[in-house]
């Protein structure tokens, strides 16, 4: 028993049940009651964690410091291995590899013997480096957490020459391979929300906070529209044949979508977009096998 003690106390890794019987030349039916004869006089301070790994049963020694000093569970260290593959096209390599530095030395603490590989992967056309944007993606954060209002030097596509902005930020998005922030551009000498604004991230030549606070919420109306919020929403129908129907109907597009299925296999389908030029490339997308339906109309119509 106090070898076992001594075993389970030397570090917070899985200890396995075979292993253990194996080194104290007992059963695990052994194992299994001096374990339970320990975690009886060990305290409420700590307990032993039981559980199977496959088929192999273990135990580990847990105390209550440890829980609230790390915070995190074996379990929470293998989702955000997940998370930070999920996140890695999206991040310069050098902080891609410093968040997997900083997760396995996380696992070493938790007894784990390293952060597992998950098999994901990612394919792409072409892709942002977004290295030189780093200062930019920080300033946004801590502006975003604080409700500061930002300057901003942004040049839109098509264009030359950059146009200064107030503005408010509200949350950062991912699409199609590209980081943008949606927030709200304010008047000069305001702190009321103008209007709705959503920039490409890589487009900011330059931004700062200029000490002064905004009191409403920038990433209000996070309803999943079509697309990111370039104007009003829109309510928009596409035919979609049925050589590609399966695709789109496997899919959500819009929070308030609506498909209607048709006989000869195709559908349509009705959703609300706040960006129509990103709705008509993707039907375009199809190659012929999608179509807008309906627009619309003006005022005046």
């Amino acid at each position: 028993m106090l070898v076992l003690y001594q075993r389970l106390t030397l570090d917070s890794r899985k200890h396995f049940q075979a292993d253990i019987a194996r080194e104290l030349e007992c059963s695990p039916q052994t194992v299994s009651r001096l374990v339970d004869l320990i975690e009886r006089h060990i305290g409420k301070d700590s307990h032993i964690e039981k559980g199977l790994e496959g088929r192999r049963r273990y135990y580990r020694l847990c105390t209550k410091s440890q829980d609230k000093a790390l915070g995190i569970s074996s379990e929470e260290l293998h989702f955000l291995a997940v998370c930070r593959d999920l996140a890695a096209p999206y991040l310069p390599e050098s902080v891609s590899d410093r968040i997997g530095r900083s997760l396995t030395q996380l696992a070493l603490t938790l007894g784990e013997q390293s952060v597992p590989d998950l098999p994901l992967g990612f394919r792409s056309k072409g892709y942002i480096d977004y290295t030189p944007h780093l200062g930019t993606i920080s300033c946004l954060r801590t502006a975003m957490d604080k409700r500061q209002v930002c300057r901003v030097v942004y040049t839109a596509t098509g264009r030359k020459v950059p146009t200064i902005y107030r503005y408010a930020p509200g949350r950062i998005l991912v699409m199609n391979g590209a980081l943008y922030v949606q927030g709200y551009r304010l008047e000069e000498g305001m702190l009321a929300p103008e209007r709705p604004t959503t920039f490409s991230l890589h487009r900011i030549s330059d931004i700062a906070t200029t000490g002064e606070y905004f009191g409403f919420d920038a990433a209000e109306g996070d309803s999943r529209r079509f697309g990111l919020d370039w104007h009003k929403p829109k309510r928009m129908s596409v035919k979609v044949a049925k050589d590609a129907a399966d695709y789109v109907r496997d899919r959500i597009w819009s929070d308030d979508q609506v498909i209607k299925n048709h006989r000869d296999g195709s559908l349509t389908l009705t959703v609300t977009t706040t960006s129509e030029r990103e709705l008509q490339a993707w039907v375009w997308s199809f190659g012929g096998l999608a179509q807008i339906v309906n627009r619309p109309k003006v005022d005046g119509e």
